[in-house]
């Protein structure tokens, strides 16, 4: 797996480079400095890159000064040995980036606003000159490549290697909406289905949808001893976005197979994940640790189902989610969860509309009609933000809205708290309730116009203004605070 050990001056972001005839200008500069300083014209061209492009230094291009500077960067440079060989010409490097798996260069590119720009301009170059090469990718893990290329390493893991994993993370959170299931990926104990934090599940082992003390199969755990393992502790920090996107995933899976199967056990490739989630796709050791960290914290997590079994009220639980493993010759994470495929399953059931004899109604092709169950309003980058409160707020805000359809959603800023358990546990102990208001309430109205389709899918939608004092709720305000999202409907798709 690629490092990110380089000195950090290398590790900063570049520039924007200049437009193209002044870089071949300075490429020119450069290789003539080269001559004369008798040094490879082509390494000096990527000494100059790292020149231009790392010093925070206002020099002018085409002096000696710059030159001068660029013979500082050989020194770093020498020490990867010839492997700028590789693309020391047009003709190499146009044949490099043609033979570049995507998700080789998705690892080799750097993290900036701008990427995506540069690396469509060297696609598109036949010839591209060494600045034109360099300028999307970092050019450390350009090096560490050719480096274990020559090598024969085997640790550049890539999609490949990877085997039989999930290809395409939704770009888009399935956000339950079916009445009595919105609370589904929720903290939030309403409707039949929620999670539920406990103390500790060490001890304890789930079948059938009941839960038992090891060593005793006999005597499922009882709804007194499920209450007193019931927690608040620690509620704040459980990071509702990461279940939520494995929820979609396996949600996306099942849609697949046409609804006819879910998978036990869901393997993913840790770039992709990672990039679902905001964070860098070349992702290093200490954070791969930290999301393993942060899946095995839901163990303590079930999934409450309420339904009915011979004709009396039931109530089952789950395990919300088990870590499976990391492999790290192949990159990936594999997880399980035996409430979302459950939950997944009962609503996909409850959805198929039915005809008066009971008989599930068909469409032309003979698939049964199923009524809309979950709202793709909401974008995974959303889960990037830090304030995890005001996402839990736009997943409310979003329900509601596309819950209500033609007609105008209301909610008051009290029952978003209720519906909030993060945002209310945070509200007791913080010690100033006033200023935790005003960060998340600000951060939902800027994420409702920014991380969602709300305002591109409902006509004239009127989304609050996160600059305007007037939809900040205070203490004092809370119960008669009502938010009003008026528009003149759902467009058609």
């Amino acid at each position: 797996m690629l490092e990110n050990n380089a000195p950090a001056e290398y590790q900063q972001a570049p520039r924007r480079l200049p437009p193209k005839d002044v870089q071949n200008e300075i490429l020119q500069n450069l290789r003539r400095y080269a001559e004369q300083f008798m040094l490879n014209p082509a390494e000096f061209e990527v000494a100059g890159f790292m020149t231009l492009t790392t010093a925070n230094l206002e020099i002018d291009p085409l002096s000696t000064e710059f030159a001068l500077a660029s013979v500082y960067h050989m020194v770093y440079l020498r020490q990867f040995g010839p492997f700028v060989s590789r693309f020391d010409t047009p003709e190499k490097r146009a044949a490099f980036v043609q033979n570049l798996p995507p998700e080789d260069a998705a690892a080799l590119r750097t993290q900036l606003t701008d990427e995506d720009e540069a690396y469509e301009t060297l696609l598109a170059d036949p010839a591209p000159n060494m600045f034109t090469f360099l300028a999307p990718f970092s050019l450390h893990h350009l090096m560490q490549y050719f480096l274990m290329q020559e090598e024969g390493e085997n640790t550049y893991r890539t999609r490949r290697r990877a085997g039989d994993t999930v290809l395409d993370i939704p770009k888009n959170l399935a956000v339950p909406t079916l009445k009595n299931y919105q609370y589904i990926m929720s903290l939030t104990p309403a409707g039949n289905a929620y999670m539920q934090p406990l103390a500790s599940t060490d001890g304890l082992k789930f079948s059938g949808g009941k839960m038992y003390f090891k060593g005793n199969d006999i005597q499922p755990v009882s709804e007194v001893e499920l209450q007193n393992m019931v927690t608040k502790e620690g509620i704040e920090s459980i990071d509702l976005g990461m279940l939520r996107i494995f929820y979609s995933i396996i949600l996306r899976e099942f849609e697949k197979t046409k609804y006819s199967n879910l998978q036990d056990v869901i393997k993913l490739y840790i770039p992709d994940l990672a990039e679902s989630m905001g964070l860098q796709r070349n992702i290093n050791k200490a954070g791969i640790q930290r999301l393993i960290e942060t899946i095995q914290s839901f163990h303590n997590i079930v999934g409450v189902m309420h339904g009915t079994r011979a004709g009396k009220p039931s109530k089952s639980l789950y395990p919300v989610l088990n870590f499976e493993g990391y492999d790290d010759k192949t990159n990936t994470i594999s997880f399980s969860s035996p409430y979302m495929n459950m939950v997944i399953q009962t609503v996909y059931r409850l959805a198929i509309v039915q005809k008066k004899d009971g008989a599930p109604k068909l469409t032309k092709r003979g698939d049964p009609v199923r009524n809309p169950t979950h709202s793709y309003c909401i974008k995974t980058s959303i889960l990037k933000e830090r304030n995890k409160a005001a996402i839990e707020n736009v997943v409310t805000v979003v329900q509601l809205i596309e819950q209500c359809g033609d007609q105008t959603p209301h909610i008051s800023a009290r029952t978003m708290i209720e519906r909030n358990p993060q945002l209310a546990t945070r509200l007791e102990k913080v010690k100033n309730p006033t200023s935790l208001l005003k960060r998340t309430f600000e951060a939902t109205w800027k994420l409702l116009r920014e991380q969602t389709y709300l305002s591109e899918w409902y006509q004239d939608i009127q989304l609050p203004d996160p600059a305007d004092p007037s939809v900040i709720p205070s203490l004092k305000t809370l119960d008669n605070m009502v938010f009003t999202f008026t528009h003149s409907g759902k467009k058609k798709s």
